[in-house]
């Protein structure tokens, strides 16, 4: 796919939300789980003052939101509609993340993936990181990278 992320604003946040609803209702866990992480998955109206949130399509089909930390910059969402997985979107968004990354003058991309979204993010680059205390934390050198 060759279509580039944009910056988001307020006025995408119910479409973003969509995408992170179909997303954890492919999730391999139990509907239970489903339903509980629902609510605490979904971007909020103050997550745009605390982070950058990047979507791309129209409709949208993706979206990814980062934040700076003294470590590098937090990779805190990455969603796919499941309807264009495989088709190059989290890798454009991934790339997008590593140009805002070198942008602000951090060497690392971190990120805190769920156990099934771990291969993802390895074929990617990223390799296992012992950065942030969480069982599925990666990390990808940006140096040099654009």
């Amino acid at each position: 796919m060759k279509v580039e992320p944009i910056k988001a604003t307020l006025s995408d946040l119910h479409s973003i939300n969509k995408i992170i609803k179909s997303c954890i209702y492919t999730r391999p866990v139990t509907d239970r789980m489903k339903r509980l992480t629902q609510g605490l998955l979904y971007l909020q109206t103050t997550d745009f003052e605390l982070m950058e949130i990047w979507i791309i399509g129209v409709p949208i089909i993706g979206v990814i939101a980062l934040r700076e930390m003294e470590a590098g910059v937090l990779l805190h969402s990455l969603y796919i509609d499941p309807k264009a997985a495989g088709k190059g979107v989290g890798r454009s968004l991934v790339n997008k993340a590593i140009f805002l990354t070198l942008e602000t003058n951090h060497s690392r991309l971190i990120v805190k993936a769920f156990k099934e979204a771990v291969g993802f993010f390895t074929k990617v680059g990223f390799v296992e990181s012992d950065i942030l205390d969480y069982p599925y934390t990666l990390e990808l050198s940006v140096q040099g990278k654009s």
